[in-house]
């Protein structure tokens, strides 16, 4: 069976680790594409913007006079705008010629005219990609210039080098990929520990299922057996049938008993037994609860609390019998006292206490002290009821003798 688990487990495990990657992949490279085609258009806008603000200047500062002549002699005369790092063109039209071109180009064409065409069609503003015979990749914007009469009669064409652009595109692009798959792989790893992780409770639930069934079946061994030696004794005719059918009956009712125990905490362990609490008197509760045969000392003060009345009353007859169990080993131990304080329920004897080093332990399922005739799962069941009421269950030994026992509740606001 752990073996069939711990496969069913591993197989959780990768599966949630799968998923896991699958999705953080996912968003990862959705991030990648967004931040690298993000960059790629803003990159090409600011390149794209410097043009058409190199185009506008020469625009500002070119002109056509009267007679229809070209002027560009502020333009030649402002430094960096016609020797900067783009190629200027002004392309007449009618007899389409240049009306400006620079001294060096950085651009080898067969027919500049044939690649300026598609500027000179394209209207007032035009942007286009290329590249030139050496391959050499460029970006074109256009601007249409007008005479006095405000008419169209050229074109100025802008061209420059896209390699610096495509440059540092490139080199974000590597970077970018780096860093995703840093994240990635980051991303795989915790995916990998929160999946283990998460399987925690699971695992923790199994074991303890299995520690609960095993208990259970030691502490259930036991009836079984007497019942079995009772059967044995009644077909022998050992014992007159009426007296082994009362041994019986006890043991079967102590068994009733002992099976009540382990559904409840069953139950209160997974949380399948929600505490449904309402406004209730503890002091009354309690009170209901004292066996009016047994030597009980109560005291009370008027207390108002938000509890579950069947769950807590389970708690404080689970005190108050264990009280009563180990008072009995001692002669002339006294009551058994119970106070109720504000949110507060404390159960005192004067039996042998504790065992010295059991208080950090006796709390858990099936622990038990030295020589106790219970089945160890009545403090357990006390713990669970205290948590689900947000308190809590102390235990100590009286200075005097004994041991003093403290259901903390929650009192009402």
């Amino acid at each position: 069976m752990p073996h069939a688990r711990d496969r069913v487990l591993r197989r959780l495990h990768l599966r949630l680790t799968a998923i896991w990657t699958a999705a953080w992949l996912l968003c990862v490279g959705a991030l990648c594409a967004v931040a690298i085609l993000t960059h790629a258009q803003l990159t090409q806008l600011d390149l794209v913007s410097n043009l058409r603000l190199r185009a506008t200047a020469v625009y500002g500062l070119t002109w056509f006079d009267a007679q229809g002549r070209f002027h560009a002699e502020q333009a030649r005369r402002e430094p960096g705008l016609l020797d900067g790092d783009a190629d200027i063109w002004v392309v007449g039209y009618g007899d389409p010629k240049f009306l400006l071109k620079p001294e060096r180009s950085r651009f080898e064409f067969p027919d500049a005219m044939e690649v300026f065409a598609p500027a000179l069609r394209g209207g007032p503003e035009v942007t286009l990609e290329g590249r030139d015979v050496q391959g050499i990749p460029y970006l074109l914007v256009s601007k249409e210039t007008y005479d006095d009469q405000d008419r169209p009669v050229a074109t100025i064409v802008v061209l420059a080098n896209r390699a610096a652009h495509d440059a540092t595109q490139a080199a974000f692009v590597r970077r970018t990929l780096a860093l995703a798959l840093g994240f990635a792989l980051f991303g795989i790893l915790v995916g990998h520990w929160l999946s283990r992780r998460s399987l925690r409770p699971a695992i923790a639930s199994f074991e303890q299922q299995e520690r609960f069934l095993a208990a259970a079946a030691h502490e259930l061994r036991t009836p079984v057996a007497r019942l079995q030696a009772l059967c044995e004794t009644a077909h022998d005719g050992r014992e007159p049938a009426g007296q082994v059918l009362g041994k019986v009956e006890r043991v079967a009712g102590q068994t009733a008993g002992l099976v009540d125990k382990l559904l409840l905490l069953a139950r209160l362990d997974a949380a399948a037994t929600p505490a449904a609490k309402e406004p209730v008197r503890l002091d009354l509760l309690v009170e209901a609860v004292i066996p009016e045969d047994e030597a009980v000392e109560f005291h009370a003060v008027q207390s108002i609390i938000d509890a579950d009345v069947r769950l807590v009353q389970t708690a404080v007859r689970n005190l108050i019998e264990n009280a009563l169990v180990h008072a009995a080993k001692t002669a002339h131990a006294g009551p058994v006292i119970v106070t109720v304080e504000p949110g507060k329920v404390i159960v005192e004897d004067r039996g042998p206490g504790f065992p010295d080093g059991s208080l950090a332990h006796v709390r858990e399922p099936f622990v038990s002290g030295p020589g106790s005739p219970g089945s160890g799962l009545g403090l357990s069941i006390v713990q669970h009821i205290a948590q689900l009421h947000g308190g809590e269950l102390r235990l100590s030994n009286r200075p005097d003798g004994g041991a003093r026992v403290e259901l903390v509740l929650r009192e009402r606001a």
